[in-house]
């Protein structure tokens, strides 16, 4: 019995050690037939973003995934500058690009195949993304405000400028409330203000933070229309008379004169070059046209782009001037803004 006993657990044992042996090779053989992991990262590429939109700086860059949606600026706190680059990496794919310039104006690139050999873009102006169709129309919307039983109207004819507060108040009184509240107007739009018959103050200003103001404004029963145009807009001080200086710059025979008629408003920059190249450097320097001021550029007889910038950054350009032996006079007025 004891025989028989010792054989029984040595066959338990034998039988254990068989499925441990059994366990073990297949998890050898588990192991062996394991995928490694895939640890290589994916191609990173290079796209680089050239400013050249002339006078204008890049505050924001972004560049997502086309199927995502818009993430953080990736310039962060810098600046590109015009003619500067910037340079990011990012993986293979389809991706868009928007980057917006120091006006707020927006440049969009959208569902950009980006292979290997990465993507280079120089933003223009031409790559400006437009408010609009140029074909589609809005209706002119009409706003009221106001009790009374005559009216004042006042629509936007500023040529592009939205208007942003409506001042409507008696002579004899201080300027009231902003007669617009929530409302703008843009181009063609009208408010109309319904008052008693009486003589007001009217005071508009636009996006820009440029007044355009009437004084002593005598309504009858048969009210009062204005068109708001750029001609009305409000000079500096309408009782200081500026002395003005003259400056000069170049090399050449011929003149070039330009003076600041704006009404008030400085110019900062001058450019006066050949129509066959681009714009080169600014005439001013470090100096700055005031009113009644001019510039005279001196340069060789031939055909010249002109242009100037204020102190709001608007521009007013000519093109193509052909410049003879005696010269040119170019007197700039709000009229010739771009």
């Amino acid at each position: 019995r004891e025989r028989g006993t010792l054989m029984k657990r040595l066959a338990f044992l034998l039988s254990i050690l068989a499925i441990a042996m059994f366990t073990a090779c297949g998890e050898q053989a588990d192991e062996g037939t394991q995928i490694p992991e895939d640890t290589d990262e994916a191609a990173m590429v290079e796209v680089t973003i050239t400013n050249g939109l002339e006078m204008w700086d890049i505050y924001f860059i972004l560049i997502d995934p086309s199927d995502d949606m818009w993430g953080e600026d990736r310039l962060g706190e810098d600046i590109l500058a015009s003619g500067e680059s910037f340079t990011v990496e990012i993986e293979e794919g389809t991706w868009d690009i928007m980057v917006t310039d120091e006006d707020g104006d927006t440049y969009t690139l959208w569902q950009v195949e980006i292979g290997a050999e990465g993507y280079q873009w120089n933003v223009t102006l031409d790559d400006m993304d437009a408010g609009w169709d140029e074909d589609e129309y809005f209706e002119p919307k009409i706003v009221e405000s106001g009790e009374g039983t005559t009216f004042i109207s006042i629509i936007n004819d500023l040529g592009g400028y939205d208007i942003f507060y409506v001042y409507v108040d008696a002579s004899d009184s201080p300027w009231g409330e902003d007669r617009l509240g929530a409302e703008l107007l843009y181009q063609d739009d009208e408010l109309i203000v319904w008052v008693d018959p009486g003589t007001y103050d009217i005071k508009v200003e636009d996006v820009d933070g440029d007044t355009y103001t009437l004084w002593g404004i005598d309504v009858d029963e048969n009210g009062f229309e204005w068109f708001v145009t750029l001609d009305d807009m409000d000079s500096m001080s309408d009782d200081v008379v500026y002395e003005g200086v003259s400056l000069e710059t170049g090399d050449g025979i011929a003149p070039v004169t330009i003076l600041n008629d704006l009404g008030g408003w400085d110019i900062f920059y001058v450019y006066v070059d050949p129509s066959d190249g681009p714009w080169g450097e600014d005439r001013l320097g470090a100096d700055i046209l005031t009113e009644s001021s001019d510039i005279t550029v001196w340069v060789d007889p031939g055909t010249y782009d002109m242009k100037v910038e204020d102190v709001d950054g608007d521009t007013y350009t000519l093109w193509g001037i052909d410049v003879d032996e005696n010269g040119f006079e170019w007197a700039v007025n709000l009229d010739d803004m771009d």
